[in-house]
């Protein structure tokens, strides 16, 4: 499923506002960037929360590791299992997109509702976020960051996040706008042509699938709602 525009994306992810030149990282090597080894991330910051969104997204998260993964590595002789992403969104069935793709993820929405998220302000994460990514990532999963922002942008936004906590060695795959317009359903493709795109989490519907942007009446997405605490995970939002 790889091809050389979708690794090139991703490159462009994990090198977005770091000094690492895109074309140096090895496509067939992603992991090497994306999954961190423990020695490198700080000590748990708290105990990990055992209700609330927070929890559901650690819970689910970590029972798809535990069934598919050790360590980041798949287990052998076992299937990957099916990604976050709709198999075909205008139908609006909960059917998924399969991964193809062994380095598990997760993807994190940075932007409130419509917004793009601040550059600036006082930052408020809420430290139950913080733990339950520590632990995802001791576990061998890579989570990923989205937003509407520019590349130019990418630097403040690492800050930003390595300030809160939230990428505590500033190494995450960064997804900006690459270009006015681009959507964000393209770059979670992306993502998914290079990972296994495990769960996307957000503080709106519209953080999962672009087709929340057209939906004249939501009742017709109501059958998509059986994704919600499974694969898709609405949260407060993690700068916020």
């Amino acid at each position: 499923m790889r091809n050389a525009v979708s690794g090139e994306r991703t490159r462009q992810a994990i090198a977005e506002g770091t000094a690492i030149a895109p074309e140096t990282i090895d496509v067939t090597e992603f992991a090497e960037y994306t999954l961190l080894d423990i020695s490198e991330l700080p000590a748990p910051p708290s105990r990990i929360p055992t209700a609330g969104p927070h929890a559901q997204l650690h819970r689910e998260a970590s029972a798809l590791l535990q069934a598919g993964w050790l360590d980041g590595a798949p287990l052998p002789d076992t299937a990957l299992p099916e990604s976050a992403l709709l198999l075909n969104p205008s139908s609006l069935t909960p059917s998924r997109v399969a991964c193809e793709e062994a380095i598990p993820a997760l993807l994190v929405d940075l932007d409130p509702g419509a917004e793009s998220m601040p550059l600036d302000g006082n930052l408020s994460p809420d430290p139950e976020l913080v733990t339950v990514l520590d632990d995802l990532r001791r576990q061998g999963l890579t989570i990923a960051w989205i937003t509407d922002r520019e590349p130019q942008d990418a630097g403040t936004i690492r800050a930003r996040l390595l300030e809160a906590g939230l990428d505590p060695t500033g190494r995450d795959p960064l997804f900006v706008q690459r270009y006015p317009g681009e959507l964000k359903q393209a770059r979670r493709r992306a993502l998914l042509e290079t990972h296994c795109l495990l769960a996307i989490a957000g503080d709106d519907r519209r953080d999962f699938d672009d087709l929340y942007l057209y939906l004249r009446d939501p009742a017709a997405a109501l059958p998509l709602e059986a994704m919600l605490d499974d694969r898709w995970f609405l949260i407060p939002n993690p700068l916020d």
